[in-house]
């Protein structure tokens, strides 16, 4: 039970397996070939966040602390090297099983055999804290189909904000009610071909790259990709190039990453969020690159570009999708 419950899910030629811990895409396969870049869930943790969801900020929050409505807040520094609070607070929290439903496709009529699963929705109640004084209800539902491959869609919900009492934090008030939530959402997966990045070609569909500081990762500043090495809008050999850079100006409504080599066919992320990180994976030794669609940018917490804010009761759902075009 190192990352919590493992569950399989299948769909045509496409299976997949989930984590309960972190709602975790541990691998994703199509007639055997990896999508993602996998890991041993059985008896290890997962390198560099593979699949993780991101709850309730992706990337850093620069120096590990924020101020929202005139409050400061500080929050546990994961990532000492930069002195960031790194993607958010759920992706080591055990999620529970809500829902699951079995494939259409099961090969079987005797009704003492478990019919595959094609879908699992899996639910987290996270409490307020002092860094965080909101409570948040998260379900990760994560879809297998056999044409399109699997979606998964995350949506939160804000439960509860606390109140400020003698020396604990609460949520920051405007006309005597809590303010809201701030938020963001993304998940972690490693797009891959089973050969070296090195030899794939990567597209990636932005116009602008948020620089960052090499120290601290913090966002340094915004530019064109064209004329860079990080223009990847009309698919080129990664060769020994590296990014661990957000971009934006994004195409409108849904778009998509694609990374092609190796294996036949190619491996396509839609989502149509405002933002990705895109990173060359050098601490999974360039296996593959990780493709983070994100609802707002790098240190939105403190910087409050793209951040959504939620009010008690209100939701709000992200999805991503993963398939392998051939």
């Amino acid at each position: 039970m190192i990352n919590g419950e493992l569950i399989d899910l299948r769909a045509g030629d496409y299976e997949a397996r989930v984590a309960t811990a972190g709602a975790t895409l541990v691998h994703l396969r199509r007639s055997g070939r990896d999508l993602v870049v996998p890991f041993d869930a059985e008896t290890a943790l997962p390198c560099g966040w593979q699949g993780r969801t991101l709850v309730p900020w992706p990337n850093r929050v620069e120096g590990a602390r924020y101020t929202y409505g005139g409050e400061e807040y500080l929050l546990p520094c994961n990532e000492p090297e930069t002195g960031s609070a790194l993607h958010g607070l759920v992706g080591w929290s055990d999620f529970q099983v809500i829902s699951d439903t079995a494939a259409e496709d099961g090969d079987s009529d005797d009704e003492t055999v478990d019919e595959p699963l094609s879908e699992v929705t899996l639910e987290l109640a996270l409490p307020a804290s002092y860094g965080y004084p909101w409570a948040l209800e998260v379900s990760v539902r994560f879809a297998l189909d056999a044409v399109t491959g699997l979606t998964v869609t995350t949506t939160t919900t804000n439960v509860g904000a606390a109140v400020a009492a003698p020396h604990v934090p609460g949520a920051p008030e405007g006309d005597g009610e809590p303010l809201p939530a701030p938020y963001g959402v993304s998940a972690h997966p490693y797009l891959t071909r089973s050969v070296p990045l090195d030899e794939c070609s990567l597209t990636v569909p932005a116009v602008t790259v948020l620089d960052a500081d090499p120290a601290t990762m913090a966002p340094a500043g915004l530019r064109s990709v064209a004329g860079t090495e990080w223009d990847w809008r009309e698919g080129r050999v990664v060769g020994e190039t590296s990014t661990d850079n957000a971009y934006t100006d994004l195409p409108d409504g849904l778009w998509e990453v694609r990374l092609a080599g190796g294996e036949p066919g190619t491996v396509v992320m839609t989502a149509e969020a405002p933002w990705v990180q895109v990173y060359s994976g050098e601490h999974l030794f360039r296996r593959g690159v990780a493709v983070e669609p994100m609802s707002c940018a790098p240190n939105a917490f403190n910087a409050g570009e793209g951040l959504l804010t939620l009010e008690v009761g209100e939701s709000h759902s992200f999805s991503y999708s993963l398939r392998e075009d051939r």
